[in-house]
């Protein structure tokens, strides 16, 4: 039963991932209807006595709606707070958008700065890891990448380009010891999170350098394309919006300083600083209702779009995380390596885990699949420590390239880039850089039982 419900977990995932790179439907239609076929012919086959609960470990050993629903809830939850962020702060940054606020900055940089490719690229790079300093991915995106996705559409460069470079730069910086993972996997092996990045640290500023020159890269391969023209030494201007207002300019500065402020320091819960902020910056911008009405319709259709994107990935969370399923997976693929090698499986799950994370969530990761690799490689005397350090490096470093990543949602919605291109583009190079990354580890002695 293991068998089958871990082949279950692969073929409904990846049914996913094929729908989703083939552009057969939208992310949330393949993420409900997907998790809905496999979770009623799981409680049907229970009903059938073929035991699927017990084997899932449910309360009762009965997999029946009632246990389903409650999986599918717990989901939702896991994606709720990140959906309330999506939506008021997509909210909060189109009005600023339409008052012509980050025109009025981003023209102020263009005429201080001459248009280069690769000082927009690096720039990119490095405002990711400094805002990313504060451990969350959808924050990062949000600030990074509305304010530099007008200068990339008005050099000719790709907005595939804007989220590779973010991705690889806040993959790296996700190492942190506040960072989710860092924490999940200290948890696992019972240590201080602060201990296990002290290890990671100088693997992470590698990861640092090669994200820079990453960007350095991609500016290289736009140049190649033609992006940004002749446009050197001639003055950048972006348009006017539409509903265009400078009146509160400076107004606007300080209450996007207080939002971020607000995230930074972590006073209030990260949605509720974006309603503040949003529902201070509409009235503020646009006291003509009917004005602040046409502004708010122009941003609602994608903050919606993406909100329902969202509670869909919650529903596939729940039917494969919260389930079991996604347990049985991690403990399936270990079984594939022979016994006389368990010694390498530390060095197996960090090559495969960019590829991993394209099926498996950060919790499911480190609390599905840590859990049995550890239990596994204590038998052959492999420091948790140094399992710990494999996987969060090579975990993090494609974070936000998961399509089970709520964060990665959100900054494909942003930069209006597909979750298909997104992959395709950043996959290899995001990989590249784990494995570099993980190959330095174990030269500088970092991780001493590889071999």
């Amino acid at each position: 039963m293991d068998l089958f419900l871990s082949l279950t977990g692969f073929i409904g995932l990846g049914f996913i991932v094929w729908l989703l790179l083939k552009d057969k439907t939208t992310p949330a239609i393949a993420f409900i209807l997907v998790s809905f076929v496999v979770a009623a012919m799981l409680m049907i086959m229970d009903y059938c006595g073929l035991e699927v609960g017990k084997a899932l470990g449910v309360k009762g050993d009965v997999l029946n709606f009632k246990a389903m629903k409650g999986f599918i809830k717990d989901g939702v939850n896991t994606v709720s707070d990140t959906a309330a962020l999506f939506v008021f702060s997509i909210l909060f940054f189109s009005v600023l958008s339409a008052s012509g606020f980050f025109n009025k900055i981003i023209n102020f940089l263009l005429s201080k700065v001459t248009p280069n490719v690769f000082v927009i690229t690096i720039l990119t790079s490095l405002m990711a890891m400094f805002v990313h300093l504060d451990g969350s991915g959808a924050a990062t995106f949000l600030i990074v990448i509305p304010a530099m996705l007008p200068i990339y559409e008005r050099l000719g460069m790709r907005k595939s380009s804007l989220l590779l470079i973010c991705a690889s730069a806040m993959g790296v910086m996700n190492v942190l010891p506040w960072g989710g993972p860092t924490l999940r996997a200290a948890t696992v092996i019972e240590a201080d999170a602060n201990d296990l990045w002290h290890q990671l640290i100088p693997m992470q500023v590698l990861g640092l350098v090669l994200a820079l020159a990453l960007a350095i890269f991609i500016g290289y391969q736009e140049k190649r394309r033609g992006a940004g023209g002749n446009l050197e030494g001639i003055k950048l201007e972006i348009e006017k919006s539409e509903f265009q207002n400078d009146k509160f300019f400076l107004v606007n500065v300080f209450l996007l300083i207080a939002v971020i402020a607000a995230l930074v320091i972590n006073v209030l819960p990260s949605y509720v600083c974006f309603m503040i902020g949003f529902a201070i910056a509409l009235p503020l911008n646009y006291p003509n209702l009917k004005i602040a009405k046409k502004v708010l319709d122009k941003a609602s259709g994608g903050a919606i779009m993406m909100y329902i994107t969202l509670i869909g990935a919650g529903i596939l969370i729940g039917v494969f995380d919260k389930s079991g399923i996604m347990n049985k997976m991690g403990a399936s693929i270990l079984t594939l390596v022979p016994n006389e090698y368990g010694n390498l499986i530390p060095l197996v799950v960090g090559l495969l885990a960019v590829p991993m994370a394209l099926i498996f969530c950060t919790d499911s990761y480190f609390y599905g699949v840590m859990p049995v690799v550890l239990s596994v490689t204590n038998a052959f005397g492999i420091d948790p420590m140094n399992l710990a350090i494999i996987m969060v490096l090579a975990r993090n470093c494609a974070t936000f390239i998961s399509p089970v990543v709520p964060a990665t949602l959100l900054g494909c919605g942003l930069a209006d880039v597909s979750i298909k291109d997104h992959i395709k583009r950043s996959f290899f190079y995001i990989w590249a850089i784990s494995i570099i990354c993980l190959i330095f580890g174990y030269i500088a002695g970092i991780i001493p039982h590889l071999f």
